[in-house]
């Protein structure tokens, strides 16, 4: 079960075209956010890389890109 400690946030300035990504660590998550964003923007990002982690997305062993193709399939 997750709880709000599992999750750290960050913003960064990252390239606009990297909206978030998630690291795993040890026993816990962070999520880098683009500081760029606007906060709906943000919002959305930060939703996306929760649903990866929630859906358990970093112990699939299919590639990120198959990931992030699904999730968009699905509107996530």
């Amino acid at each position: 079960m997750m709880i709000d400690d599992d999750i750290r946030t960050v913003y960064a300035d990252l390239p606009l075209r990297i909206h978030a990504f998630t690291v795993r660590n040890d026993d816990y998550y962070t999520i880098v956010l683009n500081e760029k964003l606007s906060h709906a923007m943000l919002m959305n990002s930060y939703r996306h890389e929760v649903r990866h982690i929630v859906t358990g997305d970093f112990d699939s062993e299919s590639s990120a890109d198959m990931i992030e193709i699904i999730r968009h399939m699905k509107g996530a």
